[in-house]
């Protein structure tokens, strides 16, 4: 096929983000009250990976706890985007 020059990921793990990314926007417009958004920890050395990862956990972390610790009146600006390492990213990484 033509995924890997369009920039789709190789594999089903890639897929499943791309979809937790596609229903985070999804969700977001459904409903506008709550902040909604995905967070890519990076490839943090865990029990799920044989802790193969070679980013600690504790730093893959701190963009999750940032956003869940917004300030409401900033929390709407956030909802349906896409973060990694503090900042919010394309939802597609080819567009990097």
């Amino acid at each position: 096929g033509v995924h890997e020059e369009r920039k789709w990921p190789n594999t089903c793990y890639g897929m499943s983000k791309v979809g937790i990314i596609a229903m985070t926007k999804i969700f977001a417009r459904t409903y506008p009250d709550i902040c909604i958004a995905s967070v890519d920890p990076g490839f943090c050395a865990t029990d799920q990976n044989n802790n193969q990862g070679y980013i600690l956990a504790e730093r893959g972390a701190v963009t999750p706890f940032l956003l869940a610790t917004v300030p409401d009146e900033d929390a709407s600006n956030l909802s349906g985007r896409h973060f990694y390492e503090e900042r919010e990213i394309p939802w597609s990484y080819g567009q990097l």
